[in-house]
């Protein structure tokens, strides 16, 4: 990629993070790591989640775009707040998902993509990996930690409440170890500049 393209391309990147902020479209958990990483030469950030637990309604299996979202959450939860979530469920399979921190992160070159790509996968996201090398050089930055499990269908919950307590409490763990990842890249990429 050519440097004047890769410049516009995370100048746009800088201002559609500024538009989804402006709309509280971001995860502010995760800001100020995009933040940082955006004032780094050679690197910008696309879509990003620090980490969130999901409670999804979905009417038949693989029907992503139909999938109603009963509740979104970046941080720990409590049981109550998970059931509190579902009652607002209908028709469909419930699922509940944890996710670990999910970063899409643009590189001038490969070498910044080496770069960084060894940076996150030493601070644990063990799944990073370059996502694209045709028009824009984007890698991902990945951990192993989730959680996808079925609780329900049309509505009610088919787990009892130690159960979906357990669940929760597996949930809570995966954001929990997210932010100390996060927080150990964000140590590890003030001096990636060095580097380079």
């Amino acid at each position: 990629m050519k440097k004047k393209e890769f410049l516009d391309a995370k100048e746009n990147a800088l201002t559609s993070l500024q538009d989804a902020y402006i709309k509280g479209k971001v995860d502010e958990g995760v800001l100020p790591l995009l933040d940082q990483i955006n004032r780094v030469q050679g690197f910008y950030t696309t879509s990003s989640c620090a980490g969130r637990i999901v409670l999804l309604e979905i009417p038949q299996i693989g029907d992503k775009r139909a999938a109603c979202f009963l509740g979104i959450w970046h941080r720990t939860i409590e049981p109550k707040e998970l059931q509190a979530a579902a009652t607002k469920a209908t028709t469909g399979f419930l699922w509940l998902l944890a996710q670990a921190p999910i970063l899409h992160i643009g590189a001038e070159t490969l070498q910044h993509a080496d770069m960084m790509l060894k940076t996150a996968i030493a601070c644990g996201f063990k799944n990073s990996a370059v996502k694209s090398l045709e028009k824009k050089i984007i890698i991902e930055i990945c951990s192993t930690e989730r959680l996808d499990a079925p609780i329900g269908r049309d509505g009610c919950l088919y787990c009892d409440e130690k159960y979906l307590s357990l669940l929760v409490e597996i949930s809570n763990e995966v954001i929990e170890r997210s932010q100390v990842k996060i927080g150990r890249f964000a140590k590890k990429l003030v001096n990636i500049g060095d580097f380079l």
